[in-house]
């Protein structure tokens, strides 16, 4: 009885410990309607919508001809790994309305949430400058753990070979 106590008070402490860890929580609604959850954390960022899987954060902008670039690549990496894997696109250059998004989000066959720029879009901009130093240039991405944890930043158009062995290494 007494291990049984000692483990739920275990279990209790790292619950709320893990709790602390997070600073603000967004709830975003993609291009498409889905609601996204993104918890920003002192490590990284967090999304309970994606529990368990690997994200590569991307900030982009329509009118970033690198930013174009990477799409496809991005497309295929989400296409062959979205088991364990999921991209979450966030715009961060002027507003689209929803029909210019749907228009470029179909005009480059996007397979990944994309989410449009909002104050929150821009505040989530903002925790990863404070954290990274990141000044806005894009295109600009943040691979995170299972956990959330930021791994790695990419600034400029990545290969998909590197994005891939990155990933791949930390499923």
């Amino acid at each position: 009885m007494k291990k049984i106590l000692i483990l739920m008070f275990v279990a209790f402490l790292g619950i709320n410990l893990q709790a602390k860890d997070i600073l603000k929580t967004y709830n975003f609604k993609d291009s498409k309607g889905k609601s996204i959850e993104l918890q920003t954390m002192d490590s990284g960022i967090y999304s309970p919508t994606f529990k368990g899987k690997v994200i590569l954060l991307a900030f982009f902008g329509k009118n970033c001809p690198p930013c174009r670039a990477e799409i496809p690549g991005f497309v295929k990496l989400q296409d062959e790994l979205k088991d364990k894997f999921q991209i979450i696109a966030i715009h961060v250059q002027q507003k689209m309305s929803q029909t210019e998004i749907e228009d470029f989000i179909t005009s480059h066959s996007i397979n990944y949430p994309v989410i449009p720029a909002t104050s929150k879009a821009f505040d989530i901009a903002n925790f990863v400058s404070s954290k990274t130093g990141w000044k806005g240039q894009i295109p600009y991405s943040i691979l995170l753990d299972k956990n959330g944890e930021a791994t790695k930043t990419y600034l400029g158009m990545q290969s998909e070979e590197r994005l891939t062995k990155d990933i791949k290494s930390l499923f």
